[in-house]
């Protein structure tokens, strides 16, 4: 095995990758885009002779053990003062174990609060699991991800055993990666980390499905805590057809006599949510306006909700086996097809005005803001659609107009749109926000960019628009709301900082590369023929190592030069701009 200094059990290092691995893992699965970092803190038990009192893994990077330095006075002092010293258990079991369960509380609680000040300064939030007894230490697992990448997604705010509390779907699958952490750190055989891939152990779907049931029993309604679960009625009700036609419709989370809900129809009996047939049928009449009205277990009726009322929680079925979660304009989960998902984030100005820039030569920043504003507007109008924005809007108008209609140029405005998606087909304007025809069927030869995944618009926008060269951009809005820029050119980075990252691998070891390694694994795209053969060397010095027996070692992908990268996706140099 590998000599480790720091030691809590022999398969930590293994256990600690094998996890870092799995939440990165379940976080492309869910759609999110912050890389997870993941480390062990162990305490050791006050009743044992061991090597050192506090412990890290990994032993290198930060933080280290002295950053964890004064937590065995933390918890010493912390322990007596815990609220939880006040409370009496009527079951004799829970009133003996709740020493030792202060105990971890009060670990787990310590490690985040030492946490807390670096995750500000450094921009991170961390999550950790209740500390678990493993040999003679206390362990916890600590999930660190960028509070950047956090904040994009919004948290749904409930109360909770009389506190208040927040989550979203990142959130719960979080807390169920960490919940299997600390059950395995349980378990004397075999020990954990020995055994990685066990049908123990839940798989990324899974961990993401259990994350979905935890976040659909939430207390949505107020003054109603008693949600026993949303999840799986919605799941088979969304799989059902009726009379061979799909569901679309919404179902807004309310009580049965809130006075903010306005029925146009109210069952005599309400319907429960598991008769799931007689609820599809129900479905039916729904609409985004005026939709279903259920509580957790029944539906209530059909209605609308109040202009002035604050908005209520509710699920839109967009297709067979899709549904969205929501509140408001707020879409807090996807479903499709049984996997859930974050939404995709509607690309920010700086984005747009990025990829514009690439594409348009000389575009102006007013240009860009009328583009953005479409957008917009295509979101609120919230049916499929597309637009392509060409420079040579004009001379295609007229090329195409037997598969469409030409119109005479137009600034696009709000009623424009509206009328113009209420039909087949694209609009086409210019880069400026002037439309030359509507209801364009598209032409374009297929290419490697079209996928069978996506549907008949999307592929459509990959045909005609191409890699953008051509100086044309589409906004593909989809029924279900998401929203494809094609083409979205690659963001462009700054070549020394590839060059930096192959320099610090050539010099690195099997204990110190993984940082450019990983860096370079993430920008693969932009690595020149050059910088390959000199990864590749280094990285076969180092995965050829000598190491000790047991020391896991990934062996990493060799690096090839993208035959789509060019000098367009380097920024000016750093130097340069001084």
């Amino acid at each position: 095995m590998k000599t480790i200094d720091q030691f809590m059990w022999g398969y930590q290092e293994h256990f600690r990758i094998h996890y870092e691995i799995l939440t990165q893992n379940v976080f492309e699965a869910i759609g999110f885009e912050g890389k997870p970092k993941v480390f062990l803190v162990g305490l050791a038990m006050s009743d044992r002779e061991v090597r050192h009192e506090v412990c890290v893994e990994p032993e290198t990077g930060f933080p280290d053990q002295d950053f964890f330095s004064s937590l065995p006075k933390r918890v010493t002092e912390g322990v007596p003062k815990h609220p939880s010293q006040q409370m009496f258990y009527g079951d004799e079991v829970t009133n003996r174990e709740k020493p030792e369960n202060i105990r971890r509380q009060v670990i787990t609680e310590e490690v985040l609060n030492l946490l807390a000040s670096e995750d500000e300064r450094s921009g991170l939030r961390s999550f950790a699991s209740l500390a678990a007894p493993v040999d003679n230490h206390y362990v916890v697992t600590v999930i660190q991800v960028p509070k950047g990448n956090l904040d994009v997604h919004p948290l749904i705010p409930f109360r909770w055993m009389q506190e208040n509390a927040e989550t979203n779907l990142l959130m719960e699958c979080v807390r169920k990666i960490l919940g299997q952490a600390q059950y395995e750190t349980y378990r004397s055989w075999p020990e954990p980390g020995r055994t990685l891939g066990s049908e123990m152990q839940l798989e990324t779907h899974e961990i993401a499905v259990r994350a979905a049931k935890s976040l659909m029993r939430v207390p949505f309604i107020a003054g109603d805590m008693m949600n026993s679960g949303l999840f799986e009625p919605l799941e088979q009700v969304t799989q059902l057809m009726y009379e061979g036609q799909v569901s679309k419709g919404r179902i807004v989370l309310a009580a049965a006599d809130d006075p903010n809900v306005d029925y146009v129809l109210r069952f005599s009996n309400p319907v429960s949510l598991q008769q799931t047939r007689w609820l599809r049928k129900l479905l039916q009449m729904a609409t985004r306006e005026t939709a279903l009205i259920s509580g957790y277990g029944k539906v209530y009726g059909l209605g609308s909700t109040s202009d002035i009322s604050t908005e209520p929680y509710a699920i839109d079925v967009v297709d067979r086996h899709q549904w969205d979660f929501r509140r408001g304009s707020t879409i807090y989960m996807n479903m499709r097809a049984g996997r859930p998902t974050l939404p995709k984030e509607p690309i920010s100005s700086e984005r747009l005005k990025e990829n514009m820039t690439r594409i348009f030569e000389n575009i102006s920043d007013a240009s860009v803001a009328r583009a953005k504003n479409v957008m917009d507007i295509l979101f609120q109008l919230g049916r499929g659609s597309m637009i392509v924005f060409a420079d040579d809007a004009a001379k295609e108008a007229g090329r195409l107009q037997s598969q469409g209609t030409k119109i005479e140029p137009t600034a696009l405005n709000k009623e424009l749109l509206e009328r113009a998606t209420s039909i087949d087909g694209t609009i086409i304007a210019d880069p400026d926000g002037v439309c030359h025809a509507v209801g364009i069927i598209l032409d374009g030869s297929a290419n490697a960019e079209c996928t069978p995944e996506r549907g008949s618009r999307y592929n459509s926008a990959v045909r005609y628009v191409g890699d953008g060269s051509q100086g044309r951009m589409a906004m593909v809005l989809s029924e279900d709301g998401t929203l494809d820029i094609v083409p979205l050119l690659r963001k462009q980075i700054y070549r020394e900082e590839i060059e930096r990252a192959v320099i610090e691998l050539e010099v690195a070891d099997l204990d110190t590369y993984h940082k450019a390694r990983n860096y370079l694994e993430k920008h693969r795209f932009y690595v020149l023929e050059d910088q390959c053969e000199r990864i590749n060397k280094a990285l076969d010095r180092i995965e050829n190592e000598r190491t000790e027996v047991g020391r896991i070692v990934w062996h990493t992908k060799r690096f090839t030069p993208n035959p789509n990268m060019s000098e367009d996706y380097f920024k000016q140099s750093k130097k340069g701009r001084e």
